[in-house]
């Protein structure tokens, strides 16, 4: 923690007015309901993003990245979306939120330190939006309160940056708490703890695969599951609340590509896993809560489409530590958008190493070399 203050410091020879550290997360099932306005269950992880802020004397603001080595410059008067920006976007994006609000924000000098495994999908991009607006309200807005916060946060990614709200991801990163994983409600904008067995390991595994096509076959996958929905709001027996459209009311509709029921029917699936999994961590029956999980996995595979043969063999991998007759918890399923990304493996602390000696075999079979990170439930963001 004391580091990102010291770089700051230096590069900038100032110390910084406010400094925040914001976890990663994965997301355990459902990050594929949003647009349903389904539930998503998350764990925020203890590999956080730093950022610190301190003022400047003109209208510019200046980003250093220390992972990446980069600097930016941007000027408060060009405050524009812009490719070659990358990971800088992230922060404009928030500022612009803000002040579109009407909270003006002066020039400003930022530091970004992360210890999130980069391209893993971990959340690194909203842990710097949600970083940056935490910091932004301590500085100019400390009245501010976390709905209004949250609002600029999801316009930022849905007007600055083109993209869906992430709003499992900012809620993730704002109220989780160590020994929980966290369920998110996209429809009433609330969540809830739910705890976590001590006595589990969780594997993150980053297969290495690169997800050049991730985004846009991803895009695809929802694009289709939304026609889907607006063809069934034409049925006058479907639900007005589309997290009540059940199986049966689907196979009444026939103007729908076998292709696309079978991405929908997931969706419908995974909406009544996520509330599966919590009624069975809440009641200890961690049993069902691994075939929950198995179960996702599958229908990513089978039905939404979406797995890989890497992910897949990373999976049965962890898999392979079921012992029948037992109630341990032991499940594996890939997570984020797919087509490579990470897998996470949930299983007893004696099988890690195990499990780490058969990458080995997975390195012969792809020619990637995998990457794995174990880590436990963490609190959410906090100001250092």
């Amino acid at each position: 923690m004391q580091k990102i203050v010291d770089v700051h410091t230096g590069e900038y020879d100032a110390g910084p007015a406010v400094a925040v550290a914001v976890p990663g997360r994965f997301h355990l099932l459902g990050e594929h309901t949003w647009f349903a306005k389904g539930n998503t269950l998350s764990m925020a992880i203890n590999y956080h993003l730093f950022l610190a802020v301190s003022a400047r004397t003109d209208q510019n603001y200046r980003l250093y990245s220390v992972a990446l080595g980069e600097r930016k410059k941007v000027s408060a008067s060009n405050l524009k979306y812009r490719k070659e920006d990358r990971w800088a976007n992230s922060v404009k994006a928030v500022i612009s939120s803000f002040e579109e609000y009407g909270i003006h924000i002066p020039g400003l000098n930022f530091t970004i330190l992360s210890e999130i495994p980069p391209d893993a999908g971990l959340g690194t991009p909203n842990a710097l939006k949600v970083a940056t607006g935490i910091a932004l309200r301590s500085l100019f807005a400390p009245s501010l309160n976390e709905a209004v916060l949250v609002s600029l946060l999801e316009r930022a990614n849905t007007h600055f940056l083109k993209t869906y709200a992430h709003r499992a991801d900012i809620l993730t990163a704002l109220h989780s708490k160590k020994g929980h994983c966290i369920r998110t409600d996209h429809n009433s904008i609330r969540t809830d703890l739910v705890p976590f067995p001590a006595e589990t390991a969780i594997i993150l595994t980053d297969s290495r695969v690169p997800r050049l096509l991730a985004r846009e076959e991803l895009a695809l996958r929802i694009q289709e599951c939304i026609k889907a929905y607006e063809i069934v709001k034409t049925d006058p027996d479907a639900p007005s609340d589309f997290n009540q459209l059940t199986e049966s009311i689907l196979e009444e509709i026939v103007d729908i590509p076998e292709s696309v029921r079978r991405r929908v029917i997931f969706i419908i699936r995974e909406s009544e896993s996520v509330r599966d999994a919590v009624a069975a961590l809440n009641a200890g029956d961690y049993l069902l809560f691994s075939k929950t999980v198995n179960r996702s996995h599958e229908g990513l595979r089978d039905r939404f489409e979406i797995s890989c043969p890497e992910l897949d063999w990373l999976v049965k991998r962890a898999l392979e530590f079921i012992i029948p007759e037992t109630h341990d918890l032991v499940c594996s399923r890939m997570t984020g958008r797919g087509f490579g990304g990470c897998t996470y493996a949930m299983i007893r602390h004696d099988d890690v190493e195990p499990y780490a000696r058969k990458m080995d075999e997975y390195e012969r079979i792809f020619g990637f070399k995998p990457v794995r990170y174990e880590v436990s439930p963490s609190d959410g963001a906090f100001i250092l």
